[in-house]
């Protein structure tokens, strides 16, 4: 079972989450994995990068992967008029920029709100969607920041 998951469900404890808009559709990551929010700067692009990889961006001195996360979760493409956001998060020693739509809110998530991904899911078997949300009325995916995130992408940007 994905780490986030088994960190959400550990103890007992609520834990916190930040929500942001991709393709029209509420997605969220664990606060802890989350280093920064940031308007949008626009990524060098890197030859030879996954599909995914917008290109790198220069953040304080580190040059950092810039993820299209509709791209990453199989969307269509941002519209030209788009003002996405950049969610940083940290995995490990990497981190990488987020391109998202928006950011939408923070969640105080209890356990008991939290289940395991459908297995029918094409991204419950790579470990991309770690639990999904209930947060009232709505559900809302738990990304995995370690998948997004896998180890030694950033050291290749």
């Amino acid at each position: 079972m994905a780490q986030a998951l088994t960190a959400l469900l550990a103890g007992g404890d609520d834990r916190q989450v930040i929500s942001f808009e991709v393709a029209g559709q509420e997605f969220c990551l664990d606060v802890g994995s989350v280093r920064e929010l940031r308007g949008f700067t626009e990524p060098t692009p890197m030859p030879d990068s996954p599909p995914y990889v917008t290109g790198v961006i220069n953040l304080r001195g580190t040059v950092m992967p810039v993820i299209d996360l509709r791209a990453r979760l199989g969307f269509a493409g941002l519209d030209a008029a788009a003002r996405p956001v950049i969610v940083v998060i940290e995995s490990g020693d990497d981190c990488a920029g987020l391109m998202v739509d928006a950011v939408c809110d923070t969640y105080t998530v209890a356990p008991e709100d939290v289940t395991p991904p459908p297995g029918f899911s094409e991204y419950s078997g790579d470990g991309l969607v770690s639990a999904v949300i209930k947060a009232g009325d709505k559900m809302i995916i738990l990304l995995s920041a370690d998948t997004l995130l896998p180890q030694g992408l950033a050291a290749a940007a």
